[in-house]
């Protein structure tokens, strides 16, 4: 079971292009119904944290919260996400539309290699976008958009995904809830892309579209069996060979969020965080990085 980065990096983006609009319905879901993901614990001299890495939608009805991770829940004093205030849809499409939009954009067939072409075309019919929209929309954002495309017949929903789920539990048991980024952060990171990477990451998703439902089971049914090591695998191909993509979308954040939880630890807080998966991977993973701090992971479930 092998997948790209690409098709990892898909989900991530869909966190905050379902908030710009409206998810459709989906088809019933056909894969595993129940399992253990992936869970660390993090101890220092001051305080204790869990790690678990999510997906941030998925199919409804998917059981996935063990008795491993209500305990961690209970002993922890707060919650930790990647980005908070998604309920706000019209501030994420004005951000979007502010950070995306540049006039004079090439075409789209003009930013795919020929062979992507015809692809980008049938991509952007499903979708229902004028070829119009992409004389202003910036290469990381029309990705973006067309990675929407790609997965709106996917079996998920954004109200099964991690986030939401944990969110309620907390706000329920009125324990804080605070994000690790804003939605207009996350959207910076690809902004700042050089516009080779952003066009590697149009034609990637491109690419992929094909594969995205296989991809998107194999992608749960893996978290759902804590395969880490299909992760590690994920974040040491495709689009992460680019250094720079590298660099920007998984390294520097994971160094800001270890450097946020270190700070949280240090004050003696007992934060669950949780964050997408891929982040939670491989030698540049957020536990490694702590690791490196001086601070002890141990792997839960």
């Amino acid at each position: 079971m092998t997948l790209t980065f690409a098709r990892w990096l898909i989900l991530p983006l869909l966190l905050l292009v379902q908030a710009c609009g409206s998810f459709p319905s989906m088809a019933a879901w056909d894969g595993p119904t129940q399992g253990t993901p992936a869970l660390w614990h993090v101890r220092g001299p001051q305080g204790e944290a869990w790690l678990f890495g999510g997906i941030h939608a998925l199919p409804a009805n998917i059981k996935w919260i063990t008795p491993e991770m209500k305990k961690a829940m209970e002993k922890s004093d707060r919650l930790v996400l990647e980005v908070v205030g998604l309920e706000d849809s019209a501030e994420i499409t004005r951000i979007f539309q502010q950070l995306g939009n540049s006039p004079d954009q090439p075409s789209l067939a003009d930013r795919l290699p020929p062979e992507l072409r015809d692809a980008g075309e049938k991509l952007r019919a499903k979708g229902r976008l004028n070829p119009s929209r992409f004389e202003t929309l910036e290469s990381w954002a029309a990705a973006i958009t067309l990675a929407g495309a790609a997965t709106a017949d996917l079996d998920m929903v954004r109200e099964a995904g991690v986030e939401r789920v944990l969110a309620k539990r907390y706000r329920q048991r009125d324990k804080a809830v605070i994000g690790l980024e804003t939605p207009a952060r996350q959207f910076t990171y690809f902004d700042d892309l050089p516009e080779d990477d952003q066009r590697a990451m149009l034609a990637s998703v491109i690419a992929d579209a094909d594969n995205a439902p296989s991809a998107y089971r194999d992608m749960v049914t893996g978290w759902l069996t804590g395969d880490v090591g299909q992760l590690e695998e994920a974040a040491n191909r495709g689009l992460l060979q680019r250094p720079q993509i590298r660099e920007q979308i998984l390294v520097r954040r994971n160094r800001d969020w270890a450097d946020q939880i270190t700070d949280m630890l240090q004050l003696g807080a007992r934060p669950f965080v949780a964050v997408g998966a891929a982040h939670l991977a491989g030698p540049d993973s957020v536990q490694s990085l702590l690791e490196t701090r001086g601070y002890t992971v141990t792997r839960l479930q």
